[in-house]
């Protein structure tokens, strides 16, 4: 008579391991489920988890190793994509970045985090007109978004285009008051501009938030 599998024990000492163990967690879990299959949910649980794990130690890679066995079944899953979309960003990856941002928002066209996230990475490789659109788009999303309005003033600032980088800073500073660097790059819009006064009234702001915060 053979020995009945205990589902539950199973269970539990797959989690455990999912969080205890890095270097055996893959094959860990693919012994579980050749022993009994797993429930799908509680497989990208453990997946999760380690993902998070790796993450919160710095091991970028790994746990975009994670997230990619989650992805092998659910490939359009953009809460996860989004997740490695970041870590390669962190990693310097900037183009598998963009690859991965560009589908998420062909996805999911109503995600104000992918946008904004998209518009920074182009951005970083100053694509101007391609950054200017997402950002634009991250913010009729999210009109709140002062990082994004932030970015929208360095970009029209690069274009010497200053009087919509001034509105973008102030609209910047209107949704987080005590941003520093909004009140820096306003007070050297300001100064380009040759308004003088105005210039040193955002700068003086700009040291007084930053020696607040000291």
């Amino acid at each position: 008579m053979s020995q009945r599998i205990d589902t539950s024990n199973v269970l539990y000492f797959a989690k455990v391991i999912a969080r205890n163990s890095g270097k055996l967690l893959d094959r860990s879990v693919d012994f579980y489920n050749s022993l009994l299959q797993l429930d799908p949910d509680t497989e990208k649980q453990i997946h999760l988890e380690m993902g998070a794990r790796h993450e919160r130690n710095g091991q970028y890679q790994d746990a975009i190793h994670a997230y990619d066995k989650i992805l092998s079944s659910e490939p359009d899953n953009v809460a996860v994509l989004l997740r490695i979309a970041k870590l390669h960003t962190r990693l310097c990856q900037l183009g598998r970045s963009l690859e991965i941002l560009k589908k998420i928002t062909a996805l999911d066209n109503t995600n104000a985090e992918a946008f904004y996230l998209l518009g920074s990475a182009h951005f970083s490789v100053d694509e101007s007109d391609e950054s200017l659109t997402a950002l634009n788009r991250a913010i009729a999303l999210h009109p709140g978004n002062a990082e994004a309005y932030y970015k929208l003033g360095l970009i029209h600032d690069a274009m010497f285009s200053l009087d919509l980088s001034i509105e973008a800073y102030h609209n910047a500073i209107t949704f987080k008051p005590d941003f520093v660097k909004a009140y820096q790059s306003l007070g050297f819009a300001y100064e380009a501009k040759g308004m003088r006064d105005e210039a040193v009234k955002y700068f003086r702001k700009s040291l007084e938030l930053s020696e607040q915060n000291w």
